[in-house]
């Protein structure tokens, strides 16, 4: 064989290799570039199931990935064959979600495609936001539209036509969250170490004290348990198709020491119309509001004034609420029981909810980026509900909570309102709730010594 050829063989097995790749024909090939770009990918699988998140893919390919360390969202973008123009769409409209711009290494996440022998055609994209929540992207839509140059991402790496119309093809954007099974959990054990190693030896995690604390409500420190003592509680358990997700609610607890049973069952009030843990005689430490509408982390950045310089409008004039600056997506609670009045949008307010609680109170929590699952007017939440997530809707310079505190239709600052006040059960509902108490002891008293 001629010396020429011989050079010549190798490089054309490179060239049509390349060629190949590029117009999707070699999927293992796909898989191996992913992987050395610090993106891994499973090859692709035919589901049992005809349906993944609602979508149907009986008859597409749907491949699992995990972002490598050295990508970004622009990275996985251009190497699926999509625009900068989706992708600022995607970036614009998925903020309400999750922070895209963001994504951390070892993230899941799924392309869905139509494939045949010679191409392979991408129909949605799908991001894992959480272990039940994913951000969609439906990629089939075939109408093109003209490109609004709106607030574009920071960390930008296309250059844009500028007084150009740009034509393109525009993703729809879903959210899908999987449905939460509730098992209800029985517990009991006797004290033989500390309360956190004994949850740890049945299979617990110490985290579940802090709720135990709560249904305690300052009354007692689950802490202070004692070898020999006796714990017994009911409780709410998460899970997603069998998976364990999360610890939920308490419903009942009960700490058995050498000189007494001190109890906390979780009962509603129709008189108060919201849940409060009760003890056995009946009285309750009412928390009337909480101190703040996060579920935990945040800071004060701006208090109540009647006089602050409006960083947007750039004009001094009266601040009516406490704003309480957090991550975006961070989890806003509803401080107190009570029906919603609002949950929509507005130019200023942006994304907000508005809770009446009773005649007298009512809270309001602006700026979210997205409400939480079921919340609309005329639902009622209880205390410490999750109601939606931080975000920057509106007239806002950054993620933050605006929380608005409302007494007989006049705003006022809710750090200056009195918080705790300890209550007995209205003597028409006693009968009601002694006679539930009993029925909880008795299923507590019957569960079985771990």
């Amino acid at each position: 064989m001629p010396k020429q050829l011989v050079v010549l063989i190798p490089i054309l097995i490179f060239i049509i290799s390349c060629q190949n790749r590029h117009n999707g024909q070699d999927d293992s090939l796909i898989v191996r570039t992913e992987a050395a770009d610090t993106t891994t990918s499973t090859a692709c699988e035919n589901p049992v199931a005809i349906s993944f998140l609602d979508i149907d893919v009986a008859e597409l390919c749907v491949r699992e990935k995990v972002v490598g360390r050295r990508n970004s969202i622009q990275k996985i973008f251009k190497s699926l064959r999509l625009n900068q123009y989706q992708y600022n769409q995607f970036v614009r409209e998925s903020k309400e979600y999750f922070d895209v711009l963001n994504i951390k290494p070892s993230q899941k996440y799924f392309t869905i495609s139509k494939e045949t022998d010679s191409s392979s055609v991408l129909q949605y994209l799908v991001f894992k936001a959480s272990d039940y929540e994913y951000v969609i992207a439906n990629c089939t839509d075939t109408a093109l539209v003209p490109y609004v140059n709106e607030q574009e991402p920071k960390k930008k790496r296309w250059k844009f036509k500028k007084h150009k119309t740009i034509l393109y093809q525009p993703l729809q954007i879903s959210f899908y969250e999987k449905n939460i099974d509730t098992t209800k959990i029985y517990f009991a054990a006797v004290m033989q170490k500390s309360l956190s190693k004994t949850l740890k030896e049945n299979k617990l995690d110490p985290s579940l004290m802090e709720k135990l604390n709560v249904a305690f409500n300052g009354k007692y420190n689950v802490n202070k348990i004692r070898k020999g003592d006796t714990l017994q509680f009911i409780y709410d358990q998460l899970s997603i198709n069998g998976q364990f997700l999360n610890y939920g609610h308490v419903q009942a607890i009960c700490i058995k020491t050498r000189k007494k049973s001190i109890y906390a069952v979780d009962y509603f009030l129709k008189d108060d119309s919201s849940y409060q843990y009760v003890d056995d005689a009946g009285k309750y430490l009412k928390t009337s509001f909480l101190k703040s509408p996060l579920k935990k982390g945040g800071s004060i950045v701006s208090r109540f004034s009647l006089r602050r310089f409006h960083p947007i409008l750039q004009v001094e004039k009266a601040h009516l609420g406490t704003d309480f600056a957090a991550p975006q997506g961070t989890p806003i609670i509803a401080t107190a029981s009570g029906v919603i009045e609002a949950a929509q949008f507005t130019h200023n307010n942006g994304k907000y909810v508005k809770i009446r609680h009773d005649r007298r109170y009512e809270t309001q929590y602006l700026h979210m980026s997205r409400f939480a699952r079921g919340i609309r007017k005329g639902v009622r939440v209880q205390q410490g509900q999750v109601i939606g997530f931080v975000g920057s809707t509106g007239l806002a310079t950054g993620p933050h909570v605006c929380y608005r505190f409302w007494k007989h239709g006049a705003q006022v600052d809710p750090l200056r309102e009195k918080l705790n006040v300890v209550r007995q059960v209205p003597k028409k509902e006693l009968n009601d709730y002694l006679a539930y108490f009993t029925a909880v002891k008795q299923a507590l008293e019957t569960i079985s010594i771990r």
